[in-house]
């Protein structure tokens, strides 16, 4: 299980979220909070969005992360073979185990939407992962195209939040969630978003980079 609990350590988990096209993945790999080499990252990523060492096998997958942590270096390790729920908390379940407080853990998963089962509580490992993961040093950024579909447990645990370009009902939501207006988020282009750090929005403009 995660070993060295550090209580002390501040919650830096982020959500990404915005329609399709609109540049979550892009905003996840520009933000500075996300070390571009060096660090510990282990990815949820099936379409291979991220540069990583990629893996379809769960086996290969948990040897790769088990390498990793005992070289003592950075490494960026993706399990790329999952598709529902299931697997999903069998990722959760491993990065749960390779978590240190000593060591800061960032961990990314993609279009979270397609791993809740409901918009009520996380799936048990989710949940332990969003809930305690912090005071064992990870770092949480997702994404999600649907956040209308995403269990709560990521809202509540995420206090940072990049808001794209919405559509529907989800206007409001956001404008509501940010103090701001709805033509706030209805002005939103691709590759714009409202960075909300819990106390203020500031809107910030991407450009797409490979």
């Amino acid at each position: 299980m995660a070993i060295h609990p550090r209580p002390v350590l501040p919650n830096k988990n982020t959500l990404y979220l915005a329609r399709s096209g609109g540049g979550k993945s892009q905003a996840m790999k520009q933000n500075p909070q996300l070390p571009k080499s060096g660090g510990r990252v282990i990815l949820w990523d099936k379409s291979h969005d991220h540069k990583a060492h990629h893996y379809d096998n769960k086996k290969a997958f948990t040897k790769a992360i088990k390498l990793g942590l005992k070289s003592g270096k950075g490494f960026r390790i993706a399990f790329s073979g999952g598709v529902d729920i299931a697997d999903f908390e069998w990722f959760c379940s491993v990065v749960w185990v390779s978590l240190d407080g000593n060591r800061l853990t960032y961990v990314i998963a993609e279009e979270l939407s397609e791993v809740c089962a409901s918009v009520g509580k996380a799936s048990p490992f989710a949940a332990r992962l969003l809930n305690q993961g912090r005071k064992y040093g990870m770092i949480f950024h997702g994404t999600s195209q649907k956040p209308q579909e995403i269990s709560k447990t990521y809202y509540d645990q995420c206090p940072f939040k990049w808001i794209g370009p919405q559509i529907g009902a989800n206007i409001k939501k956001f404008a509501k969630e940010i103090g701001g207006k709805d033509d706030d988020i209805k002005a939103l282009d691709d590759l714009e978003f409202l960075v909300w750090d819990g106390r203020q929005a500031v809107k910030k403009a991407l450009k797409y980079k490979k």
